[in-house]
């Protein structure tokens, strides 16, 4: 049972707490105080983080060359911020008229949000159709054409997007609908947490954001369905697998490289190059019956004859030189 303090008692407790120092009863004042609001708990990890970061970093790179290609001109974008918030809170982030496009996932059963500024696409647009591009123009909802010139560029967002997941979940997204209002745009709870991830995209000196918005409850799901992968995105593969190992085989067979024989070598002064005229004859170094050097990739590798075939020089591999250089030629 807990015990009662009497007045004396209490009154000894306040005068000794009184004649300490302030920060003696406070603790340290540089010590550092995070604030943590048990209405939105963090719900994402560190490695999620990271791995959405790894994710749309690639999405990134491939996409702005991709823009850059389109609009003849250079378009920088790159990640701007992963944050986790309520979605009612993501609509209320969204001044109308804006860009809504709703992307469904059929395998998953799911739907995310991309949103981006109006001016973004009417600047696109613009430069699609040859114009110089402004982002000065009123900010207004986009048209029905404009719509569907956007939907190429869109597209391709969704398609390097789904490249960039398939690491982690194999899925294939589509375009659901476009909305300009955000108040019509309702693919979770308003209660419920969504992961926004920021892209900024620079073009002209001029800054606009790209807005994805994926459900905290889809993400988690095939994030935590897909540990291995997960590791395999942030960190690399550990090991090849068979198919991988033969793919890479594959692809080394097809690659061509450089290869040249050397005739001969031989030395001249610079007089002599300068007096050079058609029918002169230059000695090499080089004797009929000496096996002439073979470059593969400028590196020394092979000995070989000199012959015909089909009415074409050609060589005959006699010895193997690998551990040789050119500049050992002499």
């Amino acid at each position: 049972m807990a015990k009662i303090l009497s007045q004396e008692e209490i009154d000894a407790l306040l005068t000794s707490v009184s004649q300490k120092n302030p920060e003696e009863v406070l603790g340290d004042a540089d010590q550092k105080v995070l604030l943590y609001d048990f209405k939105h708990p963090n719900l994402v990890s560190k490695e999620q983080l990271r791995l959405l970061e790894t994710i749309h970093e690639g999405l990134c790179r491939n996409f702005s060359v991709f823009l850059s290609a389109q609009l003849r001109m250079i378009v920088e974008m790159n990640l701007f911020a992963v944050d986790q918030l309520m979605y009612s809170e993501f609509l209320l982030s969204i001044a109308p008229p804006s860009c809504i496009y709703v992307v469904n996932i059929p395998e998953h059963q799911s739907q995310f949000v991309l949103e981006f500024n109006p001016q973004l696409a009417i600047f696109i647009v613009e430069r699609l159709f040859g114009g110089r591009g402004d982002f000065s123009a009123p900010n207004r909802a986009i048209s029905i054409i404009e719509q569907r010139i956007m939907k190429k560029i869109i597209d391709r967002i969704i398609q390097e997007l789904t490249k960039n997941w398939e690491p982690v979940s194999k899925f294939k997204a589509e375009i659901n609908r476009f909305e300009s209002n955000p108040e019509f745009v309702q693919i979770v709870p308003a209660t419920e947490p969504v992961v926004v991830v920021s892209m900024e995209i620079k073009i002209q000196g001029n800054s606009s954001l790209l807005n994805i918005s994926y459900p905290y409850m889809w993400l988690s799901s095939i994030v935590a369905s897909a540990a291995s992968a997960q590791d395999k995105v942030l960190f690399g593969a550990k090991e090849s697998s068979a198919e991988e190992r033969q793919q890479l085989e594959q692809i080394l067979k097809a690659t061509k490289v450089p290869v040249r024989a050397i005739l001969g070598t031989g030395k001249i002064t610079a007089g002599e190059l300068i007096s050079l005229k058609e029918g002169d004859v230059v000695k090499l170094d080089t004797t009929v019956d000496q096996p002439l050097p073979i470059l593969v990739n400028n590196r020394y590798l092979f000995d070989a004859a000199i012959g015909m075939k089909k009415r074409k020089y050609a060589c005959r591999i006699v010895s193997d030189k690998t551990e040789r250089k050119e500049d050992e030629l002499g």
